[in-house]
């Protein structure tokens, strides 16, 4: 079964990432591209060797070739046009964050399961294999109990006309780079809501947060805190201190940025494990979800920690509002 993809939208992270895996991957096929300026779908067409233009969403999701769509549109449009998508009879795979409120992810899910299509949200960093060491390394005891959890993630956004400046459009650091870290915790730690929840904001003349530090408990009894910004020059990093050894990994949510470097340091030797700096993290996305679609099931897990990713996003944000 060859699956069929349509685009909503001419976002960059499509055209350099999530196109070419599609491409690249066999048994799938690029069909419809859609903008609401028929002009550039029809330019953007031609430049990632789509099919057909379509100068509206609507008119691609009526076209009876397309199977799946990919939603790189702004963080507000998620849900609308995952909802119409999922109407339409099409699959869906949705940009993170998927949506702005948990409430409005679980009506997303919901409605692609009434109408029988996969839905899942493009986390695409949980599917490179650093993240199933770092499982394993803490199934396997060797850090002792897990006192600390650290994490970051950021880069500095010069583009002030960009819409993740804009508060209405879903803008902000928590919404773009911090949900990876509290993705991260979520999928490694448990998805049940911290027991105790503050943060603290800096914000743009726009009212978004532009640089965001959370410091919660989670289930397990540890601490945790991360740190998003979309001010400071680019880091990220992801820290497990155990009563018996600290787990650090060096690109834990852009791994295509160099090469991923997992290390343990015990309390009497350490441990250092890279991982190939090519690996195709959106081609294993693409992937998992074809299989999916083609074994007619939901990716329940990951619907799981995109629910509970969602809900601790509501409680960080509230915590933030709450300080200013």
């Amino acid at each position: 079964m060859t699956l069929r993809w349509g685009i909503l939208g001419t976002a960059r992270i499509a055209e350099e990432q999530v196109i070419p895996a599609i491409r690249a991957e066999e048994g799938h096929e690029l069909v419809a591209v859609a903008s609401r300026d028929a002009a550039r779908a029809t330019a953007w067409a031609q430049k990632v060797g789509a099919q057909k233009a379509y100068g509206s969403y609507e008119a691609l999701l009526e076209d009876a070739d397309v199977d799946a769509v990919y939603i790189p549109l702004p963080n507000h449009l998620h849900a609308e046009w995952a909802g119409r998508a999922a109407e339409a009879g099409k699959h869906v795979l949705c940009e993170k964050p998927a949506a702005l409120t948990a409430s409005e992810l679980e009506d997303m899910i919901r409605t692609c399961e009434k109408h029988g299509v996969v839905f899942m949200e493009a986390f695409m960093y949980a599917f490179h294999p650093q993240w199933a060491r770092v499982r394993e390394w803490l199934a396997s005891g060797k850090l002792g109990d897990v006192i600390e959890v650290r994490s970051r993630h950021g880069f500095i956004l010069d583009r002030l006309r960009d819409i993740r400046w804009d508060p209405a459009m879903g803008g902000g650091a928590l919404y773009d780079v911090g949900c990876y870290c509290v993705h991260a915790m979520v999928s490694t730690f448990g998805e049940d809501l911290p027991s105790s929840i503050s943060a603290i904001a800096h914000r743009s003349p726009s009212g978004v947060d532009a640089t965001l530090r959370a410091l919660f408990r989670l289930s397990t009894g540890a601490i945790a805190a991360f740190q998003c910004s979309f001010e400071l020059p680019r880091a990220q990093g992801f820290t497990v201190l155990g009563t018996r050894g600290t787990l650090h990994l060096t690109l834990p949510f852009r791994p295509d940025r160099g090469l991923p470097v997992l290390r343990v340091e015990g309390l009497s030797s350490s441990v250092s494990e890279s991982f190939h700096e090519d690996f195709p993290i959106y081609r294993a996305e693409i992937r998992y979800f074809a299989e999916c679609v083609r074994e007619g099931r939901q990716p329940e897990r990951e619907h799981r920690w995109s629910l509970a990713t969602a809900r601790w996003l509501d409680a960080i944000h509230a915590a933030a509002r709450a300080d200013a």
